[in-house]
């Protein structure tokens, strides 16, 4: 989230840019540090990022310490959705608020993870018996339509990527999510950024889509993205018609093998928690929401804003 792909991404799917503000640090050779964020009343919020985790850009200690005293400097409170708790950017922040604020930061929803270092010769051992058993079940059901095969690309411009997000979003369309309205095809506004993301992140060569196929019919997509030594999954789906022999799963399976034979450190599940990913981690990457309020006039009517708020709720709760 922190790759200029997702950043251009993020700033096109703004339907109005007049509230963007960019607080940027630049040297003789370009911008060192950035936090591109939105005007939403008295506060800067991070710009729409699909419910992923996000961050502050910067390249240097210096540059993120000098964008956090820049940020702390204007009069409007900060927040920041979901920041990995190991970041520097929250000491940064307490160190540039000091003084003249405060830094809260409160546990965020976290999201699962594969740690590969351990088993990158040997992807099946962290599975149990079972579980093993129950992938060759489940190929074993697949075949019994066709050839099964899997795929694994790297486009790098447009002309790789078109017909590639054409399959993604056949499969996408023959999905259980697209009759819930959360699949790309049905989803319009997530649909679109992925497309803006997909574009940028080909260009970067980042960017991964995968394929399962039955009888050279695709029936589970994903698409993702290998930056910073990681695996990065974003979506997953699959033809409903073929969940007898979950197909998600075992495109998840051969993507993970890929991950752990090509030396990743990590098999990172983005977006929202899922209850199915405890079929395959335990492990949790952790977030936590930053509130950065500065010690101002506007901050203080903010306060008596909120306050007064709830204190008529809680009366008119008491009225009923």
């Amino acid at each position: 989230m922190q790759t200029h792909a997702w950043m251009r991404a993020r700033v096109a799917s703004l339907e109005q840019a007049r509230n963007l503000h960019f607080h940027a640090v630049r040297d003789g050779t370009g911008i060192q540090a950035l936090a591109p964020l939105l005007r939403a009343g008295d506060w800067f919020r991070e710009l729409p990022a699909l419910f992923e985790p996000s961050d502050l850009v910067w390249s240097t200690a210096q540059a993120l310490q000098e964008l956090a005293a820049m940020l702390a400097a204007q009069p409007l409170p900060v927040i920041l959705q979901r920041v990995p708790v190991d970041s520097p950017t929250i000491a940064a922040l307490r160190r540039a608020y000091a003084g003249r604020g405060v830094v809260l930061a409160q546990p965020a929803m976290p999201t699962p993870v594969i740690e590969l270092d351990a088993i990158s010769h040997d992807v099946d051992s962290r599975f149990n018996a079972r579980r093993r058993s129950d992938f060759r079940r489940a190929e074993r059901r697949a075949r019994e339509r066709g050839e099964v095969s899997y795929e694994l690309h790297c486009p790098a411009g447009e002309a790789d990527l078109a017909p590639l997000m054409d399959t993604v979003h056949v499969v996408a369309a023959r999905s259980w999510k697209q009759a819930e309205g959360t699949s790309l095809t049905a989803d319009r506004w997530q649909g679109d950024f992925f497309m803006r993301f997909a574009r940028e992140a080909a260009e970067a060569r980042i960017l991964r889509i995968a394929f399962m196929r039955i009888a050279q019919q695709p029936v589970a997509v994903q698409i993702a993205s290998e930056w910073g030594g990681r695996f990065w999954l974003f979506k997953i789906s699959h033809d409903h018609e073929f969940s007898f022999c979950s197909p998600g799963q075992l495109l998840l399976l051969h993507t993970l093998r890929h991950a752990a034979a090509k030396g990743l450190s990590s098999y990172e599940f983005m977006g929202v928690m899922a209850d199915w990913t405890r079929l395959w981690t335990r492990d949790l990457r952790r977030y936590a929401q930053v509130r950065a309020v500065p010690f101002n006039a506007t901050t203080g009517k903010l306060l008596v804003r909120r306050g007064a708020r709830a204190v008529l709720g809680s009366l008119h709760g008491a009225v009923r």
